[in-house]
């Protein structure tokens, strides 16, 4: 009895002796598999499929969790069609209209200007290759909000599209802010009369509340 006792112990000695001779050491692990997954990691080869990639693509068709697809194409009908049937779906308020601008300084200042008259850091270069027009402008004035969403998404002229960086909700947030800097109030209908400036045709188009960017938001 004494001898199974001295064993015991010299067992529990030698276990404590190994588990501090590294202080990094988890110690005897149980069942490593339970939490030790094979996981793959980003970028690392496989044997699983045939090319050998770890890093899969996902499934035709398949949209991340909370995304909205777009269903207007980036071409001129598409810009049209926005125009003529896309409405912000927010509801107005003090709140939403200083997030908006909280976006417009993040991303549109330093092209626009902070009123948006097209005075911005940017076109002010030497090298700048145009003009950014301003959102008073004859031009761009009576934009409907689809529009200036449509051109916040895929860009317009010098611009280059932000639905990469700006979330959706986002963007209509900053159509807000852009009407008001058209001295607008925003979400407002508007009827766009410089069809004929930018299209070519002469057609008056209705905007039920959505925005799009203007020749560059």
């Amino acid at each position: 009895m004494k001898s199974l006792k001295n064993l015991i112990l010299m067992s529990f000695i030698g276990i404590l002796a190994t588990g501090c001779s590294d202080p990094n050491s988890p110690g005897l692990e149980y069942m490593p598999d339970m939490y030790r997954d094979p996981s793959i990691g980003t970028y690392e080869e496989s044997e699983l499929f045939p090319d050998g990639l770890g890093s899969r693509l996902p499934a035709e068709g398949s949209i991340p969790r909370g995304f909205t697809p777009y269903p207007y194409d980036d071409d001129a009908e598409g810009y049209k069609a926005a125009g003529e049937e896309l409405k912000n779906p927010l509801t107005f308020n003090e709140d939403v209209l200083k997030e908006g601008k909280q976006v417009y300084e993040n991303f549109c200042i330093h092209c626009h200007g902070k009123k948006g008259g097209g005075d911005g850091l940017v076109p002010q270069h030497d090298e700048w290759p145009g003009v950014v027009p301003a959102y008073d402008s004859d031009n761009l004035i009576d934009l409907p909000e689809g529009k200036i969403f449509h051109s916040i998404t895929y860009g317009k002229g010098l611009m280059g599209a932000h639905k990469g960086q700006i979330s959706q909700e986002d963007r209509w947030k900053l159509v807000f802010y852009v009407q008001s800097l058209q001295g607008k109030e925003p979400g407002q209908k508007m009827t766009e009369n410089n069809e004929a400036n930018e299209n070519g045709a002469d057609e008056k188009l209705e905007s039920a509340g959505s925005i799009d960017q203007t020749e560059e938001v």
